[in-house]
């Protein structure tokens, strides 16, 4: 019985010596809704490179390893500083679950922020735009996400709106935990 409590102690210790030295720190969430527009901000510090961190970030046909809710992500096409993706998600709240998609023009600015907006005809939105600010160094960086999304299907006014602007507060904490380990050397 001691050899194996020893045991799992030992393996409870290798564990704990080969996991993150810490998490994403997040420094801002902040998710509102009015006119059936969700308006989000989230800032987090990434324990991971620049570089890294940006190439995780636009590796558009991988960006499921980023979140269990994205079932599909494909780049539909490439031109001159941007690419038009395809992303399918599938997520629930409560006892509702809804599957998703959304056609966006992806562009990379001069200041290297991250640009996104949909394309309604090939949406489950009436309009989303996202501008992803990456700023960093070799060891650390800090991503500031700003958006506006307007969906075209229901949401129940009383309960719908606070149960999803938690939904994206805990979808966007989970994401930036796995962009840190994705992002890591």
């Amino acid at each position: 019985m001691r050899a194996r409590l020893l045991a799992a102690a030992c393996a409870l210790l290798a564990l704990a010596a080969v996991a993150p030295a810490r998490a994403a720190t997040v420094l801002e969430t902040q998710v509102s809704h009015s006119d059936n527009v969700y308006r989000i901000r989230f800032a987090v510090v990434i324990d991971a490179p620049l570089e890294r961190v940006r190439a995780v970030m636009t590796d558009f046909a991988q960006l499921t390893k980023l979140t269990d809710t994205l079932i599909e992500s494909e780049v539909l096409a490439r031109s001159a500083g941007k690419q038009r993706i395809r992303v399918v998600f599938r997520t629930c709240v409560l006892f509702f679950c809804k599957q998703m998609r959304k056609t966006e023009d992806v562009e990379t600015l001069s200041n290297g922020d991250i640009v996104t907006v949909a394309v309604p005809a090939e949406s489950d939105f009436h309009r989303a735009e996202a501008r992803w600010h990456l700023v960093g160094d070799a060891v650390a960086t800090r991503v500031e996400y700003d958006a506006e999304m307007e969906p075209r299907f229901f949401v129940p006014p009383l309960i719908g709106p606070a149960l999803v602007k938690s939904k994206i507060r805990r979808e966007l904490i989970a994401t930036a935990g796995n962009l840190e380990r994705l992002a890591q050397p």
